[in-house]
């Protein structure tokens, strides 16, 4: 009776755990990255943002909108500066498929901008009606001016040492100056 149920159960559990291995739903995963087209800005320089979405997951999904908030954003006067949204997108993308964008966009020269992380967020739909969020960033390098103060280092001792030359040129030509007018023997 023992011998008869082992083929059984070795064929039971070899059935369950093939059940249990394959993937019972579908895998949604998509990465987003940013980067600019320069390394450094300065202030009231144009530039341009590259945005990439890749689907790495099994299901295909679609790319509704793109939100991009940069470091200098703030509340001027009556509205919001220095971020957008670009809605309407609706770009499907199968597995290993990407989506490439562009925008571009003006550093202010009213003191706002500063290096740091432009955020961005690529909301996505997946078929049975869920949004999902991508994160993502891209650094951008604002160069500004610096100001060095007034002290010995920069100012005094340049001088000094000019001052000090021009005194050894004037003693050299009177040395000169007496040596041209001894006698000659």
């Amino acid at each position: 009776m023992k011998t008869k149920s082992i083929p059984l159960t070795v064929l039971a559990i070899g059935i369950l755990s093939i059940i249990v291995i394959s993937p019972i739903h579908a895998n949604y995963q998509a990465i987003a990255y940013g980067r600019t087209d320069r390394s450094g800005y300065l202030p009231g320089d144009s530039g341009t943002l590259y945005i990439t979405v890749r689907n790495e997951g099994s299901q295909a999904l679609t790319v509704k909108n793109i939100t991009v908030d940069y470091p200098w954003m703030a509340f001027i006067t009556d509205h919001w500066d220095g971020n957008f949204t670009a809605t309407g997108i609706n770009q499907a993308l199968s597995q290993n498929q990407n989506y490439n964008t562009q925008y571009t966009f003006t550093l202010p020269t009213d003191g706002r901008a500063h290096s740091g992380s432009a955020s961005i967020t690529v909301m996505t739909d997946v078929p049975n009606g869920q949004y999902q969020s991508l994160p993502a960033s891209a650094f951008i390098t604002v160069a500004t001016a610096s100001y060095q103060p007034l002290g010995l280092s920069s100012s005094i001792l340049p001088v000094v040492s000019i001052v000090l030359l021009g005194i050894a040129v004037v003693m050299l030509a009177f040395v000169y100056m007496g040596i041209t007018r001894l006698s000659k023997k």
